[in-house]
């Protein structure tokens, strides 16, 4: 079947990829070609004023409608299962306006969580709570769980604690409780963009400069002192808790070197984003061929984009 056509007949498409490998600049080229609205799928973009620092586009001015940015006004965490339930009900509406709902964004949980709801989703959070200091948390997952404590990071208390009440609530490893296959719709063109390493660090390099030179160090300043201060730093949302770290102590290091240590931390997420998806695409292999998605690749830096979708629309007249 030719690209293009699974284009039309698709209930969803997703555009995923590494931070900084151009997800925004596609997906508006697309909309502009094909009837779609935009979801969100990154994470920082759900949060009202994260913004320079999110690469957030300026959505509220497209001509094209998107979904589930700005969402969240206050510090608290938005859970898989709760953005699964969202796009489920944002693709209904879109698709009812008989338009094609476009996901796009690179953050890893979300786009799992669309294809396999969450395991730890039916454990409420609230009914369990671990013993001793929070800091203390990861290290009980890791007696208990090896492999799902290396696949969460110690700070990350939420998931942590999600896991833990698993085990203490139903007596099983949260590792071995298998994933259940339950895509959000039926027919889901699921698009992975990439570009060559050199290509895509040297973009990251140079977006991080920009996001400096934009403001974002003053867009950090204003959150210095509030709620959002904690919520960064347990987060580690990359950049604005080494931001937020350098306000604190400015004699420690230079501008130049601050902007070093985000650009590498960012080129070191970009590499897990390309781990993550390789398992994913491991873990589809094994699901129904009637129901799976279909998944293309396209890395950036040998395609011409425009051409690529123009030969997509005369492929459709």
């Amino acid at each position: 079947m030719c690209r293009a056509i699974l284009f039309l007949s698709a209930d969803m498409i997703i555009l995923f990829g590494p931070t900084g490998v151009g997800k925004t600049d596609l997906s508006q080229l697309i909309a502009h070609n094909l009837p779609v609205e935009i979801i969100n799928m990154d994470m920082g973009s759900f949060y009202t004023p994260l913004t320079i620092g999110t690469a957030k586009p300026d959505w509220q001015h497209q001509s094209v409608r998107h979904h589930l940015f700005d969402i969240i006004n206050q510090p608290n965490y938005y859970t898989v299962a709760e953005y699964r339930n969202d796009v489920l009900r944002v693709s209904a509406e879109i698709r009812s306006r008989g338009a094609i709902p476009l996901v796009v964004g690179g953050s890893a949980f979300y786009l799992a969580s669309l294809f396999f709801p969450p395991r730890e989703g039916t454990v409420s959070e609230t009914d369990f709570h671990p013993s001793g200091p929070e800091s203390d948390w990861w290290h009980q997952l890791a007696q208990i769980d090896p492999e799902r404590a290396r696949a969460i990071h110690p700070h990350d208390h939420y998931r942590i604690k999600r896991a833990l009440a698993v085990w203490h609530t139903t007596g099983k490893r949260p590792s071995e409780l298998a994933p259940v296959y339950q895509p959000v719709d039926e027919r889901v063109v699921l698009i992975h963009l990439t570009r060559d390493r050199a290509d895509l660090f040297a973009r990251i390099n140079a977006r991080v400069a920009q996001m400096m030179q934009a403001g974002w160090i003053d867009e950090v300043a204003r959150l210095r002192g509030t709620a959002w201060d904690a919520f960064i730093k347990e987060k580690k949302i990359i950049g604005y808790d080494d931001i937020l770290v350098y306000l604190e102590h400015q004699n420690g290091i230079t501008r130049e070197e601050l902007i070093e240590i985000i650009a590498a931390k960012t080129r070191r997420y970009a590499k897990r984003q390309e781990m993550f998806w390789n398992k994913l695409v491991r873990d589809l292999q094994h699901v129904p061929p009637s129901s799976a998605p279909v998944i293309q690749s396209v890395n950036l830096t040998l395609t011409d984009v425009e051409l690529y979708i123009k030969q997509l629309l005369k492929t459709i007249s």
